[in-house]
């Protein structure tokens, strides 16, 4: 994906915050080095994996992950320089973590895809144990590195050994001439500390004097030959040492390769992490690209605003449509609205989760374009318009049909009558183009063009006429004011002048000023009542759910009663709840107020019929039964045959579907055959082929008739249905089986084989 002018969209400074997410350094260089991408689907998955593992309190990096950042050793190492013990040392907890991360990916269940990041990666394990052998933890170079050095140790602990024992003789025969009764090291050598006024009697070299002179420090002459053994076993100790230090530093630039191909796969899981907890800090989501050339955000929330201020946005870019025109009051948050929309395009392609709501959708653009915000060049000599306008010429010159291009105040930084008709002009050859863009302008001429063209849509960010300030709500398909005058008025400009502004703007202006806040405020009745309606379905949802466990009951438990009017109030509650979806769906895309009074209306009528509704719970009489009887539960209508008595229960087969029951909720019947059939069809839906099409629905849209149609398949002779979904991003056939996951009628679920579709197939057993 390209990208131009990134740093209008903020991108680099949101980078710069989800970096504090990451934990190692590498894992930060990661996260700011994060770029869109032509396909950022796999690593989305990883992202959405990462999420569930941190929502299950899944410990994935190790606590001492922050050992991996050692490029400053690395560094040093490429320049040739033999590294010391303690830079040996952080390699090789360095390796050690890549390591436990590589096992720790290893581990996730199969059904995990970034296990595949753990497969190409190969700890150079060899190098640590290497280096563990040769150098302990305190950075000691061990006797055991070499059998040189073990030696020239060993050698060296005689030595001393020597050394101590002729010491201890010398300072008991010698206690008159010392000033104190011990032996020092002075340059690596072991001398006394003699009293000045004796140093004639002992004879040996006079190595230093106090600082006072009343000391000589003297090696006597019997210990001349042991301190210098001694010097010369250190000097070859310390050639060995480095010999060693040498032969690991060749080992670890031997495999520098591995290891930083290790530290990236740490770096790339802790990107993963930082990605994973900035979702749930943020309430984020993982949005997939989408087919659709379409950009939908629901709630969507500027990731860099105050979280407890930002209001969240909605906002639609149809299909259908090529570009959005967005008007409304200075201070009302167009631009911020503009750098949403383009800062979540790229985060998405960029692996990174969106914080919006569930129902949003952007398509993959290829390229995006952005002239946003006030530049001014000095270095180029260009003014504001002048910038604006070089923006705007990369854009028409190097956009395609699958570009997105959002451009900032169309037409400003002109004379007005020049900006509208220049602006004009632009959105004619975008939409020539193809493209999908987003304008926000305050030119008038724009605006009207907006509401003239159908392959356009207007947009305002709503204004409250009694406050005198804006929302920051966004009002889809409603043009909006500039609302200066107003906000002049708030901002204590004389009422004089604001009179005066009056006069000059005109009558007919107003008018039309007054239509548009007109219908801002129906759209605004008209939204609220939705959200009312949206309400009372969710507790029509709340009762039908409740009824649907008690069925389930009924049926799971095989319990005596088959509640006829417990059925009937089942299916008018699903029933009623189709209306409402249907009706909702009919007024947002009418935003017809007769409509929304008249789906109000039925509404009301199906909520005092359901609360109408009782369940009959009245007592039967017993009566005596037999294996072979025709039989009717008392309070239903199915109609059924007694194949089994246990003790004081029988067991009736309604046409396959066994129930067991008491003989006082039984009630005998003629035996008539067709009377028995009649029942037993009454009950079965009318389907006569057991598949449903849902390819092009949303998941939302296709929830109600899979429902309907499991529905369908448990009341027929079927058993197994095929639900025909496509192949597409996969993102319906993801929504479809969590729907199946959650129904308890559902035995087991399937892709289906080649012959029967595929994975544009789901097969469901019941």
């Amino acid at each position: 994906m390209e990208v131009h002018t990134l740093e209008r969209l903020d991108y680099d400074k949101f980078l710069s915050l989800l970096a504090n997410y990451a934990v190692t350094q590498l894992g930060k260089k990661f996260v700011r080095s994060l770029r869109p991408k032509k396909d950022p689907t796999q690593e989305l998955k990883f992202v959405e994996e990462t999420i569930e593992l941190l929502r299950s309190s899944e410990s994935l990096l190790p606590s001492n992950a922050g050992s991996v950042d050692v490029e400053d050793v690395l560094t040093k190492l490429n320049s040739g320089s033999i590294l010391e013990p303690q830079e040996l040392l952080r390699i090789a907890d360095a390796v050690a973590v890549v390591r436990v991360l590589k096992e720790r990916l290893e581990r996730l269940p199969d059904t995990f895809t970034m296990k595949m990041l753990a497969q190409a990666v190969e700890p150079a394990k060899h190098v640590v144990e290497e280096i563990h052998r040769c150098v302990d933890t305190n950075g000691w170079v061990k006797d055991e590195a070499s059998e040189n050095l073990k030696e020239i140790r060993h050698q060296m602990r005689s030595t001393l050994s020597e050394i101590k024992k002729k010491s201890d003789s010398f300072i008991k025969a010698n206690k008159v001439f010392l000033q104190d009764p011990i032996c020092v090291l002075r340059d690596g050598r072991h001398v006394f500390p003699i009293k000045a006024s004796y140093k004639g009697q002992v004879k040996g070299i006079v190595h230093a004097l106090s600082s006072s002179s009343a000391t000589c420090f003297v090696e006597p002459d019997d210990f001349v030959p042991l301190n210098n053994t001694l010097y010369e076993l250190r000097e070859e100790e310390q050639r060995e040492i480095n010999r060693i230090l040498r032969e690991l530093t060749t080992l670890v630039r031997q495999n520098v390769r591995r290891i930083e191909e290790g530290l990236n796969f740490v770096a790339t899981v802790d990107s993963l992490h930082a990605r994973g907890l900035f979702a749930i800090d943020q309430k984020a989501i993982v949005v997939y690209p989408s087919s659709r050339k379409v950009v939908r955000v629901v709630q969507a929330r500027h990731p860099l605003l105050d979280r407890s201020r930002v209001v969240p946005i909605d906002l639609v870019l149809p299909e259908d449509k090529y570009g959005l025109i967005l008007t409304g009051p200075n201070t009302g948050g167009k631009t911020v609205s503009l750098k949403t929309i383009g800062l979540f395009c790229c985060m998405m392609m960029a692996a990174i989760p969106l914080p919006c709501e569930h129902g949003s959708e952007i398509f993959a653009f290829e390229s995006i374009f952005a002239d946003i915000g006030d530049e001014q060049s000095i270095e180029q000599n260009l003014s504001t318009f002048s910038s604006h306008l070089r923006n705007i010429v990369l854009a028409l010159e190097s956009a395609s049909e699958n570009s997105l291009v959002l451009l900032d105040e169309l037409g400003a930084g002109t004379d007005p009558v020049e900006g509208a008709a220049l602006g004009l002009a632009v959105i004619e050859q975008l939409k020539r183009i193809g493209c999908k863009f987003i304008v926000t302008t305050h030119l008038t001429p724009i605006k009207l063009r907006a509401v003239n063209d159908e392959k356009l849509m207007s947009a305002s960010l709503e204004f409250d006429p009694e406050t005198l300030r804006p929302t920051y709500r966004i009002l889809m398909g409603v043009p909006g004011g500039s609302h200066a005058l107003e906000i002049a008025q708030r901002l204590g400009l004389d009422e004089t002048v604001l009179e005066m502004a009056r006069n000059y703007l005109g009558k007919d202006y107003f008018e039309v000023e007054k239509v548009v806040e007109e219908y801002q405020k129906q759209l605004v009745l008209m939204e609220k009542r939705i959200e009312e309606l949206e309400a009372e379905r969710a507790e029509l949802e709340k009762l039908k759910q409740d009824y649907e466990q008690k069925y389930q009951e009924l049926k799971q438990k095989k319990i005596e009663e088959l509640d006829k009017e417990l059925k009937q109030l089942y299916d008018y509650i699903k029933q009623a709840k189709r209306d409402v979806d249907e009706t909702i769906r009919s007024i947002r895309s009418k935003k017809d107020l007769a409509s929304l009074r008249s789906a109000s209306k039925q509404f009301e009528n199906h909520v005092v019929k359901v609360k109408q509704i009782q369940l009959n719970q009245e007592p039967a009489e017993e009566s005596q039964i037999s294996i072979g009887d025709t039989v009717r539960l008392r309070s239903g209508d199915a109609i059924g045959k007694v194949v089994e008595v246990r003790d004081d229960r029988y067991i009736v087969d309604f046409n396959g579907l066994r129930l067991e029951a008491r003989a006082k909720n039984l009630v005998k019947v003629a035996r008539k055959g067709t009377q028995v059939q009649q029942a037993i069809h009454a009950i079965k839906p009318d389907l006569k082929k057991p598949e449903i099409d849902v390819r092009g629905l949303t998941v939302e849209e296709a929830e109600p008739l899979i429902e309907k149609f499991i529905d369908n398949l448990l009341m027929s002779d079927f058993r197994i249905g095929y639900i025909i979904h496509g192949k597409g991003t996969g993102r319906l056939a993801v929504g479809i089986w969590e729907i199946l996951r959650r129904d308890s009628r559902v035995k087991r679920y399937r892709f289906g084989t080649s012959s029967e579709g595929g994975t544009g197939v789901t097969v469901v057993e019941i």
